[in-house]
């Protein structure tokens, strides 16, 4: 297993010494591809969610009504839920960054833990 890249993230109003850091891992996000929506709302996405949940109806509407066969409803599943696990941890920036927290760096951990030990140990 290789060393991964973490993003921090801070509130700036934060009284915290850490700044309530919120880490975020770079690239495919493994909840995000199984759990789709269940995972925005885990996280407070709640925009993303319903979007999440609107693509999913859509994208079962356009399979129904095209008549494809199981492997291309199958395929077209699969394909909306690996842009949810791609996507998704940009997306939880980009909502973090809406809220006026602010990105305060990268830290390359081997895991979360890891990556939390070394913020608040003061690598950053």
């Amino acid at each position: 297993m290789g060393t991964n890249i973490y993003t921090v993230h801070t509130n700036s109003w934060s009284a915290a010494p850490d700044g309530d850091a919120i880490l975020i891992k770079e690239g495919f996000s493994w909840p995000a591809f199984i759990f789709g929506p269940i995972w925005a709302l885990w996280h407070g996405m709640w925009r993303t969610a319903i979007v999440l949940v609107i693509l999913s109806v859509i994208v079962s509407g356009v399979s129904r009504v095209a008549s494809l066969a199981d492997a291309g409803d199958l395929a077209l599943s699969l394909g909306l839920q690996a842009a949810m696990g791609l996507w998704a941890n940009d997306w939880r920036r980009h909502v973090l960054a809406r809220r006026d927290v602010l990105e305060r760096g990268a830290i390359a951990a081997r895991r979360l833990r890891d990556a939390e030990r070394r913020y608040v140990m003061g690598v950053i």
